[in-house]
């Protein structure tokens, strides 16, 4: 960090062995009197976790939470703490793995906190690959950077610790998803997920200058009503705005597809299982 005195609170999004807590780990591990580590498998419930943040945030440290924070409700929770503490800043680190790459782990994990086995763990792995939608600027994050699997290691250098770190606080806030597309197949919607344009959709995201060029087409054929809609939008920024602060209820029970196998999902499925 630029300043020894900024707090950060960093946000790792990503699927059920997608390497979060191999970066969260060493991150600790190599500087402990600057970063915490917030792992829900560690602490038992989401709970502990905000308490533990809301802590060390006290003692003047930046904390990393360890969990899969696959849509923005859950994002929202570590970000809403982050605003109780006023000058912190606000990362995300997307880990981009593939979705085959993660199911290739999970069937070579011989033990979990919350997974028992490689079918449940293959099980949660499409749930939340059906829910996950990518961290946005809109959420509140100050800074937001995506990691290929080229990016991560099992075991980390120190130096390769602060290169990703610095690679976060210079980012923009934009990141770029490819293992949905990957997978060849649309995504249902998450409960707390923002809907909008490309819903479900499996196509690559265009590049700068196709977007332009669509955007003349447009105009072209549309007018500038194209990008301008005729309509009053004056509070569109405010609501906007108001989804990061507002209350999150949590759900008291998922739906259940059937053809997963059956497991505990008396809570939220992302707060009963933590995993990471």
């Amino acid at each position: 960090m630029s300043n020894a005195e900024e707090k950060v609170v960093l946000i790792l999004v990503g699927l059920v062995g997608s390497g979060k807590s191999s970066y969260a780990t060493a991150l600790e591990q190599y500087f402990p009197y600057r970063w915490r580590r917030c792992n829900q498998d560690d602490l038992g419930s989401r709970y502990q976790v905000e308490a533990l943040a809301r802590n060390s945030l006290r003692d003047g440290l930046s904390v990393c939470i360890d969990r899969t924070n696959i849509d923005q409700g859950q994002r929202a929770h570590w970000i809403n703490i982050a605003h109780e503490f006023p000058g912190t800043l606000i990362y995300a680190i997307v880990f981009d793995t593939p979705y085959e790459e993660c199911a290739s782990r999970l069937r070579q994990r011989t033990s979990h906190p919350t997974i028992h086995g490689p079918e449940q763990g293959l099980s949660v792995l499409s749930r939340f690959a059906r829910d996950f939608r990518q961290p946005a600027a809109y959420e509140g994050f100050d800074c937001i950077i995506s990691l290929k699997p080229s990016d991560t290691k099992l075991n980390y250098s120190s130096a390769e610790i602060s290169d990703i770190l610095l690679r976060v606080q210079s980012s923009p806030v934009s990141t770029s998803l490819s293992w949905a597309n990957r997978r060849g197949r649309s995504r249902a919607e998450g409960r707390h997920s923002q809907r909008g344009r490309g819903r479900g959709s499996t196509e690559q995201p265009a590049t700068k200058s196709e977007e332009q060029v669509g955007l003349w087409r447009r105009v072209k054929e549309q007018g500038i009503g194209a990008i301008f809609p005729p309509q009053n939008n004056s509070d569109l920024d405010a609501k906007v705005a108001s989804k990061v602060t507002e209350p999150i209820e949590d759900d008291d029970r998922r739906e259940v597809d059937g053809q997963n196998p059956p497991f505990d999902d008396s809570r939220n499925l992302l707060d009963s299982l933590g995993v990471d």
